[in-house]
């Protein structure tokens, strides 16, 4: 697009047409704040323009703007008139917003202006009530349409099966005339969502017995539904397709993997898999759930010392992952440990601690003896006014005898009760 850009400016005084044409290009490129304002600069606009900046705001995050060009152009350039372009573009952002009030006026709108029996604007605005838990309106849109094409059986079984209603989900994607992955996949994963993997794990024999070739979606679900049922035998069996049929592993199959080995206990499958995974592949997710794993079967030690070596390999963590070794440390009692990774934290990966590494926090220093700098050190935290972070640290000093500390913590719990 530079290129494009630099002969754009070089013209003396471009046409529409140049105009149209960079916004098309911006449009197609998500890119919403150049389409923003070469908008801004056209002496004369067209229906095309406006069709294809709300297009690149849609994409590029800028949804609001979207409307809000829509209602410019409904409102003051009624004789620019409309094309499928506009309702489609303006659908992409309703998508974004997952407004459902402003979704009904989108319908209404359809309704009104006879473009609702454009098979892809109904299946647009179909996705639209998907996005905003619309499930009745998407049904009611989806019965009175008498065409429908696969996107839209496709988009009413997932608006289903995500609302957890899996027994109509299921009826209509057995009515289905044409089934593809994303179908399949919509029930599987509703399946594992609301607590039937059984289920699931028979919709995904049906699939094999198809002849249908799984991706990572289906097989990562299917993880899950194994790890569900601590099923090591079927998750193996799972794993070892995955190696025979070349699927490539992503950092999400490899993390299913590995959580569904730990809630089978079969730690040492999981740290195999983890070991042997490139390091190219391992995100931050990945470390999170080899952490979690160790932590999960009580070698916070080992989760520990994996952290270190995460830091060590120059791996960004993120915020769970430092949930995850103060946690480790708590459990061991590794209260100057737990303080120093807490600051590097803030200090050199400039993450807001939350209120759950707070509350971590307070049940790790309640193990301490150096009272004095623990009421300092919470004093200074965000939540030092938070009475319930006081009444945690009186609960834990009583559980662990720490009466010398509980005898501070009872006075600043008095001073916050009477300021004055």
């Amino acid at each position: 697009p530079r290129d494009a850009r630099r002969l754009f400016t070089k013209m003396p005084r471009p046409s529409v047409h140049s105009y149209n044409a960079m916004l098309a290009v911006y449009a197609r490129l998500a890119l919403a704040a150049p389409a923003s304002e070469v908008f801004a600069s056209m002496p004369h606009r067209e229906l095309v323009s406006y069709n294809a900046v709300m297009l690149a705001l849609g994409h590029g995050g800028k949804a609001q703007g979207a409307v809000e060009l829509y209602s410019e152009l409904r409102n003051m350039y009624p004789s620019l008139g409309y094309s499928h372009h506009t309702f489609l573009a303006l659908l992409v952002a309703g998508a974004q917003l997952m407004d459902r009030e402003l979704a009904r006026q989108f319908h209404g709108h359809l309704v009104v202006l006879g473009f609702l029996s454009d098979v892809k604007i109904a299946s647009s605005l179909l996705d639209v009530y998907r996005k905003c838990h619309c499930v009745d309106d998407a049904r009611k849109l989806f019965d009175e349409m008498h065409i429908k094409d696969v996107h839209m059986w496709t988009t009413v079984v997932c608006s289903c099966a995500e609302d957890g209603q899996l027994a109509t989900a299921r009826q209509l994607f057995d009515q289905m005339p044409e089934r593809n992955a994303f179908s399949w996949n919509a029930l599987i994963e509703g399946y594992v969502c609301h607590g039937q993997p059984m289920d699931a794990l028979n919709m995904f024999q049906h699939l094999m017995k198809e002849g249908l070739q799984p991706d990572q979606i289906t097989l990562g679900c299917c993880l899950s539904a194994c790890a569900a049922m601590r099923s090591l035998k079927l998750g193996q069996q799972i794993h070892g397709m995955l190696l025979r049929c070349g699927i490539d592993r992503s950092a999400m199959i490899i993390s299913s993997i590995i959580d569904m080995y730990s809630k089978c206990s079969f730690l040492s499958g999981a740290i195999e898999v983890f070991s042997l995974t490139g390091r190219e592949r391992k995100n931050a997710v990945l470390w999170n759930v080899m952490l979690s794993a160790l932590c999960h079967h009580g070698h916070e030690q080992d989760a520990i010392g994996l952290f270190v070596q995460m830091i060590h390999e120059r791996q960004k963590p993120d915020a769970n992952t430092f949930f995850l070794v103060l946690t480790a440390c708590c459990h061991c009692g590794l209260v100057e440990e737990g303080m120093n990774f807490f600051d590097l934290m803030s200090e050199r990966y400039r993450i807001v601690p939350g209120q759950e590494h707070y509350f971590c926090m307070v049940d790790l220093v309640s193990h301490a003896s150096s009272n004095d700098k623990v009421i300092e050190w919470i004093k200074s935290s965000p939540f030092s006014f938070n009475v319930r972070v006081w009444e945690v640290l009186v609960r834990n000093c009583t559980i662990h005898g720490n009466i010398e500390l509980l005898n501070k913590v009872e006075e600043q719990l008095a001073r916050l009760d009477h300021p004055e």
